[in-house]
């Protein structure tokens, strides 16, 4: 985490530059590390955080790069697994003012997965599955928009992709999977993105 003597104007962050509302922001906390191979840098910033005497939480948005591309997002950290609707009401302001369309923000499921299901045995994040651990990544969890671990409950409220459960046994060669993946690339990312659950703002929320 970066602290006030380690701010520098070529870390801070600025949102909705050269409009009325734009804004400037101290970096909060930086990483590296690596991610499928991938060196990746990200930061992170508090770009907005509760009014005086309501439930705290803060308003969390990052951006980053790896040698392929750059990405970006935000999150909201909470004390409460649901936020009241007068949070949500700050939460939709803040994403507003900082250029963001609320409509594009997604669902997560916020379970603390103490219960290991059944259903889960052997398939995509199940303790026996060897992917459990790359879908553990927080990171990966935030690009996809899918439960940050391990997706263990999603089995629970929709099917899994067929495309994403590894076969048990295949005599295939393995210049023929090589071949299925360059012939579409996208095919399992297309897979995790239909996991995705849009926000739904009520409608009072929209029009404050």
């Amino acid at each position: 985490f970066d602290n006030a003597k380690s701010s520098s104007p070529m870390t801070n962050l600025v949102l909705q530059k050269g409009t009325d509302n734009e804004a400037s922001y101290a970096r909060t906390a930086h990483s590296e590390g690596e991610m499928f191979g991938l060196k990746f840098w990200e930061n992170w910033y508090i770009i907005g955080e509760n009014d005086a005497n309501e439930p705290e939480f803060k308003f969390v948005y990052y951006n980053g790069k790896t040698r392929q591309n750059t990405y970006e997002g935000a999150f909201i950290y909470s004390r409460t697994r649901q936020l009241s609707p007068e949070s949500m009401t700050k939460v939709y302001q803040i994403a507003k003012e900082a250029g963001m369309n609320p409509d594009n923000f997604c669902k997560i499921q916020n379970g603390c997965f103490t219960e290991p299901s059944s259903e889960s045995n052997g398939v995509l994040g199940s303790p026996s599955n060897p992917f459990r651990s790359i879908l553990a990544s927080t990171k990966v969890s935030q690009l996809l928009g899918v439960e940050p671990v391990a997706a263990e409950g999603v089995s629970k409220r929709k099917p899994i992709s067929s495309e994403l459960i590894p076969a048990e046994s295949s005599n295939r060669a393995w210049w023929y999977e090589v071949g299925d993946y360059l012939e579409n690339p996208h095919r399992h990312f297309k897979a995790m993105d239909s996991l995705r659950t849009p926000m739904e703002w009520p409608e009072e929320i929209k029009k404050e």
